[in-house]
């Protein structure tokens, strides 16, 4: 997969980089998903608080990428949506448009996503839809994949996974509900092929200054280390592997949140970086 292309959906999403190899292939963007369905970007009931985050994607100086997130969560339950567009840069990225919605219950244990549903807007118009039951998640392609990696993902890693968007949520509630500090532990995610871990590591806390945030933030890198479901040409090089996304988090007490505000990624020449331009943070 392009290198670009995985780093802006892991630190938008952090999620979708990570969406299947065969959606992310076209140069050209096709018609925009019926106006019904983009509408339904999340249902709010009583005491929910709605968070958006607008963010701008830049390689080597150039704006490349924009991301739209919407997300609302309860006590119990959760809903996402994802927007991903980019613009293209010659060879090293490709023009796209994608959007991603996931809905699920949260307990004690963390998240439990119920539907993942992710739609790739070129002239395939690949959708993704995983369900999740008891104890299994049942999944659609349309078209379908020629591959599922070398070996599969097992049932229990598909199931025992976040979804991408669950993934960011995961990683966004560590230090305020499910551990005691942020940027802790490692999560697992599942994204309809691949399986891979999130591994998470403190760097240190700086302050930023950017269009849209300035403040504290807690630095932490992120590594990607492919488990299941990749061919042997989607693997990491070894320089990619050892190379982490570097996010920073600000936390949002009003939310229960760590929001990713800044994130980059350099290897070799390659340089890039997300930065958060408008958070709103509304109680319905």
């Amino acid at each position: 997969m392009n290198k670009i292309i995985k780093t802006g959906l892991l630190t938008t999403a952090l999620v979708t980089s990570l969406l299947s190899t065969g959606m992310l292939t076209s140069n050209s963007v096709a018609k925009a998903a019926p106006e019904d369905e983009l509408n339904t970007i999340i249902h709010l009931p009583q005491q929910t608080t709605v968070v958006r985050v607008n963010l701008k994607g830049y390689v080597f100086g150039l704006r490349v990428m924009k991301a739209n997130i919407v997300g609302g969560l309860t006590e119990n339950s959760y809903s996402i949506r994802a927007d991903l567009f980019t613009s293209g840069l010659g060879a090293l990225l490709k023009k796209f448009q994608i959007w991603a919605t996931t809905t699920g219950t949260i307990d004690e244990n963390g998240l439990n996503p119920i539907q993942h549903i992710q739609q790739n807007l070129n002239k395939k118009n690949r959708r993704v839809e995983m369900n999740y039951g008891a104890d299994t998640v049942d999944i659609s392609i349309v078209p379908r994949l020629g591959s599922q990696g070398k070996p599969p993902a097992s049932q229990a890693q598909r199931f025992e996974s976040d979804d991408a968007l669950s993934a960011l949520l995961n990683m966004m509630m560590r230090g305020c509900r499910f551990t005691g500090e942020p940027c802790v532990g490692t999560i697992s995610v599942f994204d309809s092929k691949q399986h891979y871990l999130l591994r998470m590591e403190r760097i240190g806390n700086k302050y930023i200054k950017q269009r849209g945030f300035s403040g504290e933030t807690i630095g932490c890198s992120v590594y990607y280390v492919p488990v299941s479901g990749f061919d042997p040409e989607d693997l990491p090089s070894a320089e990619e592997a050892a190379t982490p996304v570097k996010i920073y988090l600000a936390k949002f007490d009003e939310a229960g949140l760590y929001i990713p505000v800044r994130m980059s990624y350099k290897i070799s020449v390659l340089k890039a970086v997300i930065k958060a331009r408008n958070i709103e943070i509304t109680q319905h």
